[in-house]
């Protein structure tokens, strides 16, 4: 039985707006970054605003005791898909460009594929499947030994980034387990309490090693601040959520290669980077890897198999 159920069009446009929201958040990022503020407090300060935008709207719409109610079941999701995934992708992105982290990140989906067949028992992979994975993880490879090969910086860059498709996969195959019949909005308003949290103690732990203090310098800079929080980060999320409970994890993570499409036009357009051919491959087979390996499994004139 595969995870998920089918798309409609709603969904599809909820994927594509998120795809464009999550796109640009890797450009705010490092407009943050190039205007002073260490990558730990952007992460910080990003969550924690994520975090009041969205409990704000929890309480408003599900009551202060369902967004409460949450809270122990979500510690270990907030800190695998925000917690540690977001702080890890502002520090690579002091070396990785905007359009190759969103590639990394678009990676994904094969990981929630590979964690699910793990964690969830009638979740199929199959021949096509492993072959989807193998694609896509070449895609990957293809990446770092094209385009972040350059300096052991920004090698390690790539790899921080790499956290985070890692703990988006655990994340959200977690949540579907974990929190079925909970408000979206509430889970996102616990995950995301949680996250910041996390991310606070390691900003604190970051300044203390002597990164320095939470300063961002400009009027453009504090706007693209509370964009990327309010809605890159707490509205993102909720969706992101929502999308999970309705079409399961598998389906959900495909929103992460679209958004590499998106984060490479804003790294062009909006910061003068790139786009080259090993990217572009990298995005390829990545993608082409993810469609075989979510794609729903065939069906015999008997019905489903099991």
């Amino acid at each position: 039985m595969p995870i998920g159920g089918a798309v409609t069009r709603r969904q599809a446009l909820l994927l594509l707006a998120l795809a464009a929201t999550w796109g640009g958040s890797y450009a705010l990022t490092k407009v943050l970054l190039d205007h002073g503020m260490p990558w730990a407090w952007v992460s910080a300060a990003r969550l924690a605003i994520g975090a009041a935008t969205v409990t704000a709207i929890a309480r408003r719409v599900v009551g202060r005791d369902a967004a409460r109610a949450s809270w122990p079941r979500t510690a270990v999701i907030g800190a695998l898909s925000a917690g540690l995934s977001l702080p890890m992708i502002a520090l690579g992105q002091r070396w990785v460009a905007t359009g190759l982290a969103g590639v990394i990140v678009g990676a994904s989906p094969l990981f929630t594929a590979a964690v699910a067949r793990v964690a969830v028992p009638d979740a199929r992979l199959g021949r096509a499947g492993a072959a989807g994975l193998g694609l896509g993880f070449a895609g990957v490879v293809l990446l770092f030994a094209a385009d972040l090969s350059g300096s052991s910086s920004i090698l390690l860059g790539g790899l921080a980034i790499l956290v985070a498709p890692v703990g988006y996969g655990i994340g959200a195959v977690l949540s579907q387990r974990w929190t079925a019949g909970v408000s979206p909005l509430a889970q996102t308003a616990a995950n995301l309490t949680w996250a910041a949290g996390i991310a606070l103690l390691l900003a604190l732990a970051a300044t203390a090693a002597g990164e320095g203090g939470p300063a961002l310098h400009g009027a453009g800079a504090w706007a693209a601040l509370l964009v990327l929080g309010a809605i890159g980060t707490g509205v993102a999320f909720a969706v992101f959520f929502g999308l999970i409970a309705d079409v399961g994890p598998s389906r959900a993570m495909l929103v992460t290669y679209v958004a590499p499409v998106f984060s490479l036009l804003y790294g062009a357009l909006l910061l003068d980077e790139p786009i080259t051919a090993a990217a572009v491959a990298g995005i390829a087979l990545i993608v082409l890897g993810v469609v075989i390996t979510t794609r729903p499994a065939r069906t015999s004139a008997r019905g489903p198999a099991t």
